[in-house]
């Protein structure tokens, strides 16, 4: 039980959590890209290219978002969950379907296309948020250790100071200096 809470609150899960989110709206992504493209690549009536194209470019700019969650640039992770808010309103056409035809089927499919929205952009907001902090706390818990002979360092962990100390500085104790 331990091993899972403290596996929730790791990187390892902000990092995984926002990978998942991701992968699965490639897919989404790359359908809009597709559908908006200019760039027909058709070949012979086949549309393949199209996809590829599109799947790829969603791809691309889904994984320059998970770069800057995981490097710590949360106000980029925020940008990019308010600009994928509006992907999403465009991807769900019921919004401009309910302003045409204002009927409480088209009312309520755009509510839900809201919610759906909102949520993905408020995980992609929130995961950047949540892993600057883990970056920020595993950086305030940083000890840097020096050599107190020679000002050498920083060392990442005593253990390693010690190994310098023991090779750099006790064969002058033998010696005689």
């Amino acid at each position: 039980m331990n091993k899972i809470v403290t596996y929730l609150e790791s990187k390892e899960v902000v990092f995984h959590g926002a990978l998942i989110l991701i992968i699965l709206y490639v897919p989404h992504a790359g359908h809009l890209f597709k559908q908006l493209e200019h760039l027909d690549m058709s070949f012979f009536g086949y549309s393949v290219l199209n996809w590829v194209y599109g799947i790829a470019l969603a791809a691309v700019i889904e994984f320059i978002i998970l770069v800057f969650i995981i490097n710590g640039y949360r106000n980029t992770g925020k940008f990019y969950a308010v600009v994928s808010f509006f992907l999403n309103a465009f991807y769900y056409d019921y919004w401009f379907v309910a302003v045409q035809e204002p009927t409480m089927m088209n009312i309520k499919l755009t509510g839900i296309s809201f919610v759906i929205c909102l949520t993905h952009s408020l995980s992609v907001w929130q995961l950047s948020e949540l892993f600057y902090n883990r970056l920020k706390a595993d950086k305030d818990k940083v000890v840097e250790y020096w050599c107190p002979e020679c000002e050498a360092g920083p060392f990442p962990n005593k253990r390693s100071l010690d190994g310098h100390i023991s090779k750099g500085h006790k064969w002058k104790e033998k010696m005689g200096h």
